[in-house]
């Protein structure tokens, strides 16, 4: 019978205080896939019944995963800086993606692939950069 050692036996290592788990990195692939999937389904909802399509549902659904995502993972307050350029290219990306979509496809399927994309790339930028955490140097 094998006796996996508990925290606190004779031979495992020991915690170090500087051991933090909320500093670790957000899971880029979940963060990432989940997002997109929120922001698929807001995009499913939205065809399916057009008139609960409004600013707060757009931003609820996957706004409410990425805090979901760092409230489960306890992601530190010094990673959650990348939300910011992941906004910002976020919001580029969906406003010059839809115009030069709406030429290509048509505006009906251009605003949910530009929101699709945007979201996804929020979550690429803000997973990325909860690799480099802010220092307060």
């Amino acid at each position: 019978m094998s006796h996996d050692p508990l925290p606190g036996d004779a031979g495992s290592p020991a915690a170090q205080p500087d051991d933090d788990p909320r500093d670790e990195p957000a899971p880029f692939a979940a963060v990432v896939l989940l997002t997109v999937a929120a922001a698929a389904g807001v995009m499913v909802l939205g065809a399916l019944a057009p008139s609960a399509l409004n600013v707060k549902f757009l931003l609820f659904g996957p706004i409410a995963l990425v805090v979901f995502e760092i409230a489960v993972h306890e992601v530190w307050w010094k990673r959650w800086w990348g939300a910011i350029p992941g906004a910002v290219l976020g919001l580029a990306a969906y406003f010059e993606g839809r115009a030069a979509l709406a030429d290509i496809v048509g505006d009906g399927w251009a605003h949910p692939v530009a929101y699709v994309t945007a979201w996804a790339l929020f979550a690429a930028v803000f997973a990325w950069a909860s690799r480099y955490p802010r220092t307060l140097a």
